[in-house]
This record gives C-alpha cells, sequence and structure tokens, in this order.
C-alpha cells in the first residue's frame, strides 16, 4: 500500500508540473515587430454627448472602460483618442512569441459603442442584437476621426458639425421612444410602470424638459430677503404671495423687462436708471 500510494503522488506531481508548463508558456515579446515601430496613419476619437456615464467591457483589449458623461454647458465630451492601426497582441504557440495583429481602429471604436455593428456605419440599422442596451451610439456615444492634433492628418481639429448633430438625433429618437413607452405602460398597465421605468428615462423627460407623474420638477425655495415670499434660489425676479413682482436690483428688472413681465416705463419710473429711459426720437432736418 505504502509504494502505490508513493507511485500515486510521484504521478500527480508530474502532471501538475506538466499542466504548469502547458498553461505558463515562457512568451518572447518581439520588440522588433514592423508595427511597433512606426507612427500611427492618423487617430480615431471616441466621444460623448449624452449626460450618461457608461461601462464598457471587451475582454482581453478592454477589461473596463468609463465613457464620462458630458458636462450641462458642453455640446459633447471627448473620451479618448486611438491610434490606427490598432496593435493587438497575440500569442503564438508554434514559436512561444507574441506576434502583433493590426486591427482597423474604426471596426475597434464601432465595436465599443455598439457590438452589435459589424460595420462602420454608425447610422446602421441591426436587425439581429445580441441583447437590449448594448447599442451606445442610440445613448450619444460616437467615433470620428476629428478631434484635438488631427490636423496633422488632414482632419478637423473637432467633430464636425454634421457628426455631433448626427449623434444627437440618434439620441433623441432613443429618448422620444422611451417617453413613449413610459407613457403607453402608464396608460395600459400603470402596475408596471415602475418596473419600466430606468435612470434612462428620467434623463429623456429632462433633455426634453417634459413633467409627467412619474418625473415631477422640484425646486427647492427659501424666504426672499426682500419680501419675505417663497422663492426659488437666483432667481431675477418672482411672484409674491399677496401678488406683483418682487424684483432683484438693475439686473432684475431688465430680465423682467425682457420676459414682457414688466414695461420700461415701469422699470425706469422704479429705478430711474437711464438704461430704461423712453427712447427719443432724433427730429428729421428741415430741408
Amino acid at each position: 500500500m505504502e509504494a502505490t500510494a508513493s507511485v500515486s503522488r510521484e504521478s500527480n506531481r508530474a502532471l501538475s508540473a506538466s499542466l504548469a508548463k502547458l498553461n505558463n508558456i515562457d512568451w518572447q515579446f518581439a520588440a522588433q515587430n514592423y508595427l511597433l515601430n512606426r507612427a500611427p496613419e492618423y487617430y480615431v476619437y471616441l466621444y460623448n454627448v449624452s449626460t450618461m456615464v457608461h461601462i464598457v467591457s471587451r475582454p482581453p483589449m478592454l477589461r473596463e472602460m468609463k465613457i464620462p458623461a458630458r458636462q450641462s454647458k458642453e455640446k459633447y465630451t471627448l473620451v479618448t483618442r486611438l491610434p490606427q492601426p490598432l496593435l493587438i497582441p497575440k500569442g503564438n504557440v508554434d514559436s512561444n512569441e507574441i506576434d502583433i495583429n493590426a486591427m482597423d481602429t474604426r471596426r475597434f471604436a464601432m465595436d465599443i459603442i455598439n457590438p452589435d455593428n459589424l460595420g462602420i456605419d454608425q447610422n446602421a440599422v441591426i436587425e439581429k442584437i445580441t441583447a437590449q442596451g448594448n447599442d451606445l451610439g442610440k445613448k450619444g456615444v460616437f467615433w470620428s476621426l476629428n478631434g484635438p492634433g488631427a490636423s496633422k492628418y488632414g482632419h478637423e481639429e473637432q467633430p464636425t458639425e454634421e457628426e455631433v448633430k448626427a449623434a444627437y438625433t440618434r439620441m433623441e429618437a432613443r429618448y422620444k421612444f422611451l417617453l413613449d413607452q413610459a407613457r403607453a405602460v402608464e396608460t395600459s398597465d400603470p402596475a408596471k410602470l415602475q418596473d419600466t421605468l430606468s435612470p434612462e428615462h428620467y434623463i429623456a423627460a429632462d433633455y426634453f424638459h417634459q413633467e409627467t407623474n412619474w418625473h415631477k420638477k422640484v425646486l427647492h425655495k427659501e424666504n426672499c430677503p426682500r419680501c419675505g415670499s417663497p422663492a426659488a434660489v437666483g432667481v431675477p425676479f418672482h411672484s409674491m404671495e399677496g401678488g406683483g413682482v418682487c424684483i432683484d436690483g438693475i439686473d432684475g428688472w431688465k430680465s423682467a423687462v425682457k420676459a414682457g413681465v414688466r414695461s420700461r416705463a415701469q422699470a425706469y419710473e422704479a429705478t430711474e436708471d437711464e438704461v430704461f429711459a423712453p427712447k427719443v426720437r432724433k427730429p428729421v432736418d428741415e430741408e
């Protein structure tokens, strides 16, 4: 029994060593590869026009990539730029060397945006999809050959108006779909509405400035130091509880006149500021 056990242990050690050697190849990195020593042909830029953050995973190239949201005062945000071609390492089991494959970076960018799109047309209609929500192109993400430093390669230093407009058009179409979806569920089966709604539904409602039963805007109000009535913080003028309008300084009067709440004559009477003074026509010279 002891001899048998000894042989069994030796066999297990040999088997373990073989498996370890098989799964841990001593790779040799071929740094002299031509592709590693050439300048990129151009760059592919990734942008986002939505106020949503997206997380993308495309192993083995990308374990996790965060696509940041656009800031409120921006039209878009630059996510990253990638060189063309994209160099992808690939192990060669015959030579134990790591080879380099060159991939069209436009395809890689398109795969980040929508893995179901096997081309580079960002407006392509994809009939067969693998999962709902995969298409970030409908959520505001797009690629372009235009961006910072692109003029060196014959392109623009920022995405064109047509590219940005196309991204917004795709995103707006999805937002309209989401709002129609929520409206249909709310009408046909209100009990399922909460299960249907997602953060993107609320973003869509905010984008189109829509108030619904499930999305109402809440304004923080404080007592106005001038009149004591509750008012939204920072507004130039507001209605008072007892009637009338409370206006904050010259800028407030300018806003009130522009909004049609008060006339120039009323503003001039209240402030005596020349900016509101009646306009006097110059007399016509007699011939």
